[in-house]
């Protein structure tokens, strides 16, 4: 009786978090609706609603957003009363009703932080804080974008001055995915779901374009969708550009995962290989190199001798490439084929990535079963490798080999630290971020 009684009084307690800040996010967001931003606005009313679903990686952004809000009214509140005062008006009945708003947002801040919060947001609360952390990583950038380069964010577009939706939408993926990713028993068809997603949005964004719909193009211009093409189109132009130092970030960020969560051919070419199981690898990195040697000396000879049309035409030839490799090779095969044999980004990717701290470590409590060589598509993990300490040079950090260990034997790491998991997570944060900073500014 006494549990029952607790876990009543637990409950009653639970509901004074929505009574306070679905009030204050309906004051701030007619607030705001009322100056002409009417797409802050909506977002302000479906965050209130996402909140009623009692996710726990909305109690502390909830907490935090009605903070900023109650300061917001506080600056509102300044500015108002200086009108007043300069026009010679009274300001005092101004200045009670606005403080009295001020302090019921911030007030409502208090229940959603302390005991009537965490029984509020009660759900998924193991994960909470890797999703709200996925979720502001994501959400702050675009947030960013939709208050000062609107003109970039497609929803914005669509509906101008709703950018900030597009933010909260790459936000919430970005939690969503998080969870999954963070779940060993869905992390593997997790990523490869969301990375094809990526895939077919980048592609169906660059065709519309290329079709002549302006809308999807983010700068009015397009660029050979090949990643091949981000080291020999820098050659060839005798300039960097936006592709390579975009690629040159996310690899300083997240490592080699480039190749496994963020490319946007490599998706296809791991979706061919995971139906069959893996055989070995003729060994990955001497065929990339050629690969890598034979296109930048390729784009230095079209630079000489040849017209912007024919540099175009091979660029292309070489992403046309990966459709026979993934479907006649990779699918026999069991391994990336056009991601390990043939792609020269893949081996920059590789080699860029050793200047990350991200690993895959083999821990004490390996048996050397082969369960991650049975599962890694990348010709990474051998016998020799397990014994030498970990994976070779042509991991891409896809994590499928520490999914399916069931011994835990092998870990992940950051600088050489990774206890009680805490590398792996944080890394699995910094992945779902980028991806859904991808997937949702995928304008070519």
């Amino acid at each position: 009786m006494h549990q029952n009684g607790g876990s009543g009084e637990k409950a009653a307690r639970a509901w004074l978090a929505p009574v306070f800040f679905v009030p204050a996010l309906a004051l701030a967001a007619a607030h705001v609706w009322r100056a002409g931003q009417a797409g802050e606005a909506a977002a302000l009313m479906v965050w209130a609603l996402m909140c009623l679903t009692r996710r726990a990686w909305m109690r502390p952004l909830a907490a935090a957003l009605l903070l900023l809000l109650a300061g917001e009214w506080l600056v509102t509140t300044q500015s108002l009363m200086e009108m007043r005062v300069a026009l010679g008006r009274p300001w005092t009945r101004l200045a009670i009703i606005m403080l009295a708003v001020t302090a019921f947002t911030a007030g409502a801040a208090l229940p959603t932080s302390a005991k009537a919060g965490r029984a509020w947001f009660c759900r998924g609360r193991e994960r909470g804080f890797m999703q709200a952390a996925a979720f502001l990583l994501a959400f702050a950038p675009l947030f960013g974008m939709a208050r000062f380069a609107p003109q970039l964010m497609l929803v914005h577009r669509l509906v101008p001055g709703f950018g900030v939706m597009q933010a909260l939408a790459a936000g919430c993926w970005s939690a969503w995915v998080c969870a999954r990713l963070a779940d060993r028993t869905k992390a593997g068809r997790t990523r490869l779901f969301a990375w094809r997603l990526f895939s077919v949005v980048f592609f169906a964004q660059f065709f519309l374009s290329l079709a002549g719909w302006s809308l999807f193009s983010m700068t009015g211009e397009w660029h050979i969708p090949v990643p091949g093409v981000i080291v020999a189109g820098a050659l060839y132009r005798g300039a960097a550009g936006f592709m390579p130092l975009l690629f040159a970030v996310s690899v300083l960020v997240l490592g080699a995962a480039w190749c496994s969560h963020l490319c946007y051919f490599g998706s296809w070419d791991a979706w061919a290989a995971s139906r069959a199981k893996p055989l070995p690898h003729p060994g990955p990195l001497r065929w990339r190199a050629l690969s890598l040697l034979l296109v930048c000396l390729a784009a230095l000879a079209l630079r000489r001798f040849a017209s912007l049309p024919a540099a175009v035409a091979c660029g292309a030839a070489l992403g046309l490439v990966m459709i026979p490799a993934a479907f006649f090779v990779s699918r026999r095969r069991g391994w990336a084929a056009y991601c390990t044999l043939i792609c020269p980004l893949g081996l920059l990717s590789c080699l860029a990535g050793r200047l990350s701290p991200w690993r895959v470590r083999r821990s004490s409590t390996c048996t050397l079963c082969g369960a991650c060589t049975r599962v890694c598509r990348y010709g990474a993990l051998t016998k020799e490798r397990l014994e030498a300490g970990g994976p070779g040079l042509s991991c891409t950090l896809c994590r499928d080999c520490l999914n399916v260990c069931p011994r835990g034997g092998l870990t992940m790491t950051c600088a050489g630290h990774g206890a009680g998991g805490r590398a792996e997570k944080a890394f699995v944060v910094l992945a779902c971020a980028l991806h859904a900073l991808f997937l949702f500014s995928a304008m070519v």
